[in-house]
């Protein structure tokens, strides 16, 4: 897909409230599916502390241990384990593989993704700055996620640095074939538009970085 908007940093003072969801799996072994190499973003750390886990539990009962992107004759299957609640689109997944995402984060772990939707009504704070984002590129905000990439080690989930970025890919079927990209918010209120770096025109693949973020596809 052509792309036509560069990748734009902003500061919002908006503060986000996101929900986090409990890990109900344990890791499994991962697809093969091939690496794909993005540049790493390394982005601020204005992290907030108030979360919304108001939800968590609902969520966390229709979670699965993986997803597939399935839109338009395209699958990709995610190469991590997780618990993945995703229903706003058509599929979410990490396009690099545990060995992979362990040697870049040297951990010892096991890597491990919690991605779930939010919405207007769950996530009001993420959003204002969200539609703010949108608005400000003159485009249509088309749903969000929010996504925590972490490990599992004895048991017991921990986010990784926000300076670990992979490849994620998430399935649009609403397109309509727009130009695709991805509002980054992160706790605390920053944000940026990421652009999108695959040539599918029903599949939007940006970075995502340890920790937790919303992400929200826009259209133009």
């Amino acid at each position: 897909m052509n792309t036509k908007s560069s990748i734009k940093l902003l500061t919002a003072t908006l503060a986000v409230i996101l929900m986090i969801i409990p890990a109900l799996t344990s890791c499994g072994k991962t697809n093969s599916e091939t690496e794909s190499e993005t540049e790493p973003v390394v982005l601020s750390t204005n992290y907030g502390t108030a979360v919304d886990t108001s939800s968590s539990s609902s969520t966390s009962a229709t979670a699965e241990a993986t997803s597939t992107v399935s839109v338009g004759g395209v699958v990709i299957r995610s190469q991590i384990s997780g618990a993945y609640s995703i229903k706003g689109f058509q599929g979410f997944a990490v396009r690099m593989g545990a060995d992979a995402i362990r040697a870049l984060a040297g951990i010892a772990g096991t890597p491990f993704v919690r991605a779930y939707d939010i919405t207007e009504k769950s996530s009001q704070a993420a959003f204002a700055t969200i539609n703010a984002a949108a608005a400000s590129v003159g485009a249509t905000v088309l749903g969000a996620i929010n996504v925590d990439l972490g490990q599992m080690n004895g048991g017991k989930f921990t986010s990784l640095p926000n300076t670990v970025a992979v490849p994620a890919t998430i399935g649009v079927a609403a397109a309509g074939g727009r130009t695709l990209a991805v509002v980054k918010v992160l706790p605390g209120g920053a944000f940026e538009i990421l652009q999108d770096t695959d040539e599918v025109s029903v599949t939007v693949t940006f970075s995502i970085t340890g920790g937790l973020s919303a992400y929200a596809v826009i259209a133009y």
